[in-house]
């Protein structure tokens, strides 16, 4: 029921003339007259009596009266209570992301964020791919910095930030005559699978046919830094990003793939969503820092 309808009539019974009613709600009064006539036929009811004095209430008027200021008490809170989650919706940011790019990336992205929006408060959720994807489609974030997976971006938009590449994790001292690891000769190792889904990414990089690469795969549930020591200690090979080797490099050998293989990490958030404030700002500001710590432009979508 239209409570545009709601309001005029109850104005018009306080006022007691539909001519009073109309110059307080800026109708004219055939305007506010027809307004009236359309709810008397949508409830298939009578609900003023009109004279040259003005209008009263009808029996079913009266009857009708109470319900329909209740009617109007919610309608009001309804937007108040709508308007306070915009308002908390704009000064609050959830946002997910790979705990190396909360290490390497985010201070910085944070830092310009703060000073595009100082007034929106940002709450940081570290977890792997299937739960930040998982949590954005359940709403629980609002956008996250995530690598690329078709199959969990599906219903989700996904802004490209950068091209991670993948590196080969070795044992110190390894030898490396062409400077590059060359992904056949993981077959037969033992390999350290990194959690938290990594394994989308690497994955792919041995079931290439022309490869036919088939290492000793051990899945682990370590993180980073707990992978990086046990190849260290020559517990094994493994394969981990540069973002997530900065820093890590002083036990083992760290080198490009043969052939190239890159994670492609972005912003990915609802479709519907992408335009909102904070997330439309919070993406141009992640997008200045990448382009000042690297030096170019994002990729773009194939």
């Amino acid at each position: 029921m239209d409570t545009k309808k709601i309001g005029a009539f109850l104005a018009a019974v306080d006022r007691g003339s539909l001519t009073a009613a109309a110059a307080e709600l800026g109708y004219t009064q055939s305007g506010l007259t027809h307004m009236m006539n359309a709810l008397e036929d949508e409830l298939g009811l009578n609900l003023l009596v009109r004279s040259k004095n003005g209008v009263r209430l009808s029996p079913a008027g009266q009857e009708l009266l109470p319900k329909m200021r209740a009617l109007m008490q919610s309608s009001k809170e309804l937007e108040s209570c709508a308007e306070h989650l915009r308002q908390h919706n704009y000064s609050t940011l959830r946002l997910g992301a790979y705990s190396s790019v909360t290490r390497q990336w985010l201070p910085a992205i944070l830092a310009e964020f703060r000073r595009a929006c100082p007034d929106t408060e940002v709450t940081i959720d570290v977890d792997g791919v299937h739960e930040l994807y998982r949590k954005l489609k359940q709403d629980e974030l609002d956008c996250a910095i995530v690598s690329f997976n078709d199959a969990l971006c599906q219903g989700l938009g996904f802004i490209p930030l950068r091209d991670d590449p993948l590196l080969a994790v070795l044992p110190g001292g390894s030898a490396l005559p062409s400077g590059c690891f060359p992904v056949r000769d993981f077959s037969g190792r033992e390999f350290l699978m990194p959690s938290a889904g990594f394994d989308l990414d690497i994955n792919p990089i041995f079931t290439r046919s022309r490869l036919k690469s088939a290492p000793l795969i051990r899945y682990t549930n370590l993180d980073d830094a707990a992978i990086v020591s046990m190849v260290g200690h020559g517990l094994g090979v493994s394969i981990l990003s540069e973002l997530v080797m900065q820093g890590m490099q002083d036990q083992v050998l760290a080198a490009p793939l043969d052939p190239p293989a890159v994670r492609r990490l972005g912003i990915a958030a609802s479709e519907r969503r992408q335009c909102e404030k904070n997330i439309h700002r919070f993406v141009k500001c992640t997008q200045a820092v990448i382009e000042r710590l690297y030096g170019c432009k994002a990729p773009i979508m194939a």
